[in-house]
């Protein structure tokens, strides 16, 4: 009797150890993905995807947007996942850049897609705004998707905004997939109208299986709950990009618009998804228009926090893509919306 029982406490203790041992050998981006895909467990974590990496520091922009360096300074934070922007090269090279010519973010000139990957190798990122003011040449390089999903590996998360189309992610996945950080992409399907939805669905079946996370994007200045419910439905996506867009007119949100009212956030926990908000600045248009005039320039120039973050996270915000992470992760910290990583 005692002999059974010695072996059972030893069955116990190996099991016991096996176990700890698979939790040890647990990458970070793994425990970032167990807690994307289990939202419903984790609505008192709220996650921070840094927009073209960490290039904003309290309004003022500190690295290269999209740069490798914008990259690490994200993930020594220890944010969950940066966004960049995919373009093609003449010659049909995937590089890291928003806009459609160079001149913003260069020092080079001319369309991003007239010229060679060659010629771009010879430009320096620069530290700017969206406006292009006040420009500082740094050492950072464009970056090919290849050596972003290198610099990520591992590491973050990338939501991946494709410029080009969505006939391009196919390809763009391949690489991931050869790269293995295919489990690590997220990436932003607009659904605003039918024939969105049809591509978005065409792209996806053709895919197949895909460890990729597919985002529906919606806007409610285009469709409804029903839209909502027929994203979820179809896509089982974990989490879900909502906008409350509106037009530059002064006024600010009160109750967070149809997409973030009781009747969303009951489809979002039904579907087990995180609702997503971006609060980015904007400069050319109304700020914070993302976000029914409650962004980055509320939260950090007005030194409204509480009116940015903590407004969304009571509306059931569980993912915040934002020009200002630090200030953001800070903020949320203090006020106990995050919990750390074991």
């Amino acid at each position: 009797m005692k002999l059974k029982n010695f072996s059972k406490s030893l069955l116990i203790a190996a099991i016991t150890m096996s176990s700890f041992g698979a939790l040890a050998n647990t990458s970070h981006v793994d425990k970032i993905i167990e807690r994307l895909e289990n939202a419903n467990d984790h609505r008192d974590h709220i996650m921070i995807v840094a927009h073209r990496g960490l290039w904003i520091k309290d309004g003022e922009p500190v690295y290269a947007e999209g740069s490798l360096t914008s990259i690490q300074k994200a993930i020594e934070l220890g944010i969950e996942a940066i966004e960049q922007d995919i373009r093609q090269t003449k010659d049909g090279v995937f590089i890291g850049m928003h806009d459609e010519t160079l001149d913003r973010t260069t020092t080079c000139t001319g369309e991003v897609a007239k010229k060679l990957w060659e010629e771009l190798q010879k430009c320096n990122l620069v530290i700017t705004d969206n406006l292009g003011q006040n420009r500082v040449v740094t050492e950072d390089k464009i970056l090919t998707l290849e050596e972003i999903f290198q610099a990520i590996k591992g590491e973050i998360l990338l939501n991946l905004d494709n410029k080009i189309g969505v006939e391009y992610f196919p390809e763009m996945f391949a690489m991931a997939k050869k790269a293995e950080v295919e489990h690590q992409l997220l990436a932003t399907v607009n659904q605003n109208d039918e024939k969105q939805r049809n591509d978005a669905t065409a792209m996806v079946a053709g895919l197949g299986v895909t460890d990729a996370h597919f985002l529906p994007n919606l806007y409610d200045s285009h469709v409804d709950l029903n839209v909502v419910e027929a994203s979820l439905k179809e896509f089982q996506p974990s989490a879900i990009q909502l906008r409350n867009y509106h037009a530059p007119d002064g006024k600010i949100t009160k109750d967070g618009g149809v997409l973030f009212s009781d009747e969303a956030r009951k489809l979002a926990e039904k579907h087990n998804a995180h609702m997503w908000i971006n609060t980015l600045y904007t400069y050319r248009e109304m700020a914070g228009m993302r976000s029914g005039g409650r962004g980055d320039e509320m939260a950090v120039y007005a030194n409204l926090p509480s009116e940015v973050f903590g407004f969304w996270a009571d509306k059931g915000v569980t993912m915040f893509q934002t020009d200002e992470p630090e200030f953001a992760m800070q903020w949320l910290e203090e006020n106990g919306y995050r919990k750390a990583y074991k």
